[in-house]
C-alpha cells in the first residue's frame, strides 16, 4: 500500500495526473510504423516473463513499456539531431563545445525524467519483484550474469564487498535501461565492471590470480 501511495506522489511531482487503467494510451510520438512494431515486439518478449492474471493491468503494463521504448527512441533521435545541427552551424571551437555540452546535459535530463516516470508507472501497477523482472528482461539479464560471475570469480568475497558489487551492478542496470541496443547496455556494465575491479583491487583481492583460478575451474568442469 505504501509503495502505491509513494508512486502516486512521484507521478504528481512529475505533473502527471494518475489515471485509471482505461485512460492510459499508446503514444506513438509520430514515429514510423516499423519503430512502433519493434517496440511492441520488445514489449511482448518482456511480458512473457511476467505472470499477470489481471487483463486490465496486463494491458496497461504493455502500454507503459511500449511507451517507454518509443520515448527512448525519440530522446536518442533528438539528441543526435540536436548535435548535428550544432556541428553544422560552424561555431568557434569553444562555443561549439559549450553548445554540445548543453545538449548533453539536456539529453541526460530527458533520460532521467523518462526513467523516473517509467519506474513510477510500473510501481503503481506491480510489486517490487515484478518490477525487478521487467528491469532484468529489458537489460537481457546482464545484472544477474555479471553478479554471478563476480561471485564465481571471488568465492571469498565478504558480505560487505558483495553488497558493494551488488549495488554498483544495480546502478549499471538502471542506466543501461536508457539504451536501446544490447551493445550499449553491455558497455554500461563494462564501465561499472572497471569501477568494481578497481574497488576490489584496493580491497586486496588479486583479480589476475582469481581469473586464472576461475579458468582452471571451468576447464575441470
Amino acid at each position: 500500500m505504501m509503495n502505491r501511495i509513494f508512486s502516486i506522489l512521484i507521478l504528481l511531482l512529475l505533473s502527471t495526473t494518475v489515471m485509471l487503467a482505461a485512460d492510459i494510451k499508446l503514444n506513438t510520438r509520430n514515429l514510423p510504423a516499423d519503430a512502433v512494431n519493434e517496440a511492441r515486439k520488445k514489449t511482448a518478449e518482456i511480458m512473457d516473463r511476467l505472470s499477470l492474471t489481471n487483463d486490465s493491468i496486463r494491458e496497461n503494463i504493455q502500454i507503459v513499456i511500449t511507451n517507454r521504448y518509443l520515448e527512448l527512441r525519440e530522446i536518442h533521435q533528438n539528441y543526435d539531431e540536436r548535435n548535428k545541427k550544432i556541428e553544422a552551424m560552424g561555431l568557434p571551437k569553444e562555443k561549439a563545445a559549450d553548445e554540445l555540452e548543453r545538449s548533453y546535459y539536456q539529453y541526460n535530463s530527458d533520460l532521467y525524467r523518462s526513467r523516473f516516470g517509467y519506474i513510477a508507472w510500473l510501481s503503481f501497477y506491480l510489486n517490487n519483484e515484478q518490477v525487478e523482472t521487467i528491469k532484468d528482461a529489458m537489460t537481457y539479464n546482464l545484472f544477474q550474469v555479471r553478479y554471478n560471475d563476480f561471485l564465481d570469480l571471488l568465492p571469498n568475497l565478504t558480505e560487505s564487498d558483495k553488497n558493494r558489487v551488488h549495488h554498483w551492478l544495480v546502478e549499471a542496470r538502471e542506466f543501461s535501461m536508457d539504451f536501446e541496443t544490447p551493445r550499449k547496455m553491455r558497455q554500461m556494465f563494462t564501465k561499472y565492471r572497471g569501477r568494481i575491479n578497481n574497488y576490489l583491487s584496493s580491497r586486496g583481492y588479486d583479480l589476475r590470480k582469481a581469473t586464472e583460478d576461475q579458468e582452471a575451474r571451468k576447464m575441470k568442469k
